[in-house]
């Protein structure tokens, strides 16, 4: 199997040194670029406008019943007879479960099953609820970054398991999210209605009881192509990922402050406010403007250190941590029968570590701005080399300023990594946060539960 660097970044759960030599610089998109007027206008963003459109009154080939089957029930109910064997005796490789599942159903798939090659596109959607408990949790107007990737990401889990992936090894193994690279076009909101999204398997790659996969894939609402990029995933066994050896060279490459830089910086502890959990947060006021989240999506116990001047670039850095909770709510819904801390929620903890900076700089917009889930228009990557599961003890994320625009719509770019219990195993490159004024979400998409 190729070496699978990640140099881009790229493993959220993988021991070996897996991954590609390089993320791939894009796909055959055949399509064109035209200009979105509420974007370019303020950004000079040019968005992607794929000419393809979402197939009208489809009926779902798999419904949301077999999806919950896949995740959480008999995966012979989601996908036929070869799968019996994972309804009781062996493990298999779950989608991830409600409260964290983001996918309804798959209402195109042209590949034969159970045969793992390259795939034509499937096409899945997911309905977003106007009062869905994560625009509450986030206290934002706007769908969170994490949850946006997890609804990219999944339709790729449901096609992994389609084309039989778990049915070439004799032994149980995981499937886990290696990186990728992605750009956000413009945000969702409660008002968005549904997303349509269109993945496909672009390689396969098998050696040594592993198996490499990588992805296109394209997120859609009913204007067009919100959100796209390339990732890569990997089925490993247990022994395989309790080799977590941690990002390459992180050690050379982390900025580490000295004495007097931390001792110039602000620590404090996060505010943790209502709701405490999913359960309670569907219906809640989401939107109040530049804060933090609350506490059921926040992923940060305290900010440690924050310099708006220090840092190698002399721009500022971040550095934040938390407890690992085994109760957390998302070990139960991440996966059912192989609870791993999810890799999206370890990459929104660095958008908070940007909001605790952006907060710090910009605390006179708090009433007039909010935040977008990650600044549109600009490429980020992500790399996992390693998973936090409910036995480890503590995270800790750090982020180095790249690059600040002040002016009426400030941004914060930075990159960064996070450790868990001493172990490097996720690296963000591009990261970027911007203040938006709160009057840029059109009024029909705002839903019924927003202040501010």
């Amino acid at each position: 199997v190729r070496a699978v660097d990640h140099r881009d970044p790229t493993p959220e759960g993988v021991g070996h040194p897996m991954g590609r030599d390089s993320q791939r610089d894009g796909y055959e998109k055949g399509f064109s670029y035209q200009q979105h007027a509420d974007l370019e206008g303020r950004h000079g963003i040019r968005v992607t406008n794929t000419g393809w459109q979402a197939p009208s009154g489809t009926r779902a080939k798999y419904d949301k019943a077999s999806i919950l089957a896949y995740s959480n029930g008999r995966p012979s109910e989601a996908f036929g007879e070869p799968y019996t064997v994972f309804d009781s005796e062996r493990v298999i490789a779950r989608l991830p479960g409600p409260p964290f599942q983001f996918m309804d159903r798959v209402v195109e798939v042209n590949d034969e099953p159970f045969v793992l090659k390259p795939t034509d596109w499937i096409v899945s959607e997911y309905d977003v609820p106007a009062d869905a408990w994560y625009f509450a949790a986030n206290r934002q107007p706007t769908m969170a970054f994490a949850v946006l990737l997890e609804a990219a990401l999944q339709p790729c889990g449901w096609l992994a398991a389609y084309c039989g992936s778990a049915l070439r090894s004799k032994t149980d193994v995981s499937f886990r999210n290696l990186g990728g690279t992605a750009t956000l076009h413009r945000e969702v909101h409660p008002g968005t209605g549904t997303l349509t999204v269109r993945v496909r398997m672009t390689n396969v790659n098998e050696a040594g009881g592993m198996i490499i996969q990588e992805y296109d894939m394209q997120v859609f609402d009913a204007q067009g192509c919100v959100y796209e990029g390339t990732t890569s995933f990997g089925f490993f066994s247990k022994a395989a990922l309790a080799q977590q050896l941690g990002i390459r060279d992180a050690k050379g490459r982390r900025f580490v402050p000295d004495g007097a830089a931390l001792a110039e910086a602000k620590a404090f502890e996060l505010e943790k406010l209502a709701p405490w959990t999913p359960d309670d947060g569907a219906g809640a006021v989401a939107f109040e403007g530049l804060v933090q989240p609350a506490r059921s999506f926040l992923m940060l116990d305290r900010v440690d250190a924050l310099s708006l001047t220090g840092g190698p670039n002399g721009l500022g850095f971040v550095r934040g941590s938390t407890p690992v909770d085994p109760g957390a709510w998302f070990f139960k819904a991440h996966f059912y029968q192989d609870p791993v801390w999810p890799g999206s929620l370890g990459l929104e903890s660095f958008q908070q570590l940007l909001k605790a900076y952006a907060l710090e700089r910009w605390g006179d917009l708090v009433s007039t701005h909010r935040f977008e889930a990650i600044a549109t228009g600009l490429e980020h990557s992500w790399a996992y080399r390693g998973q936090i599961l409910p036995t480890n003890k503590h995270v800790e994320v750090e982020a180095v300023v790249t690059r600040v625009e002040d002016g009426d719509e400030p941004l914060v770019l930075a990159s960064g990594f996070l450790t868990v219990d001493g172990t490097t195993i996720y690296e963000m490159k591009g990261f970027g946060l911007r203040l938006v004024r709160t009057h840029t979400i059109p009024p029909a998409l705002r839903g019924g539960n927003e202040r501010g």
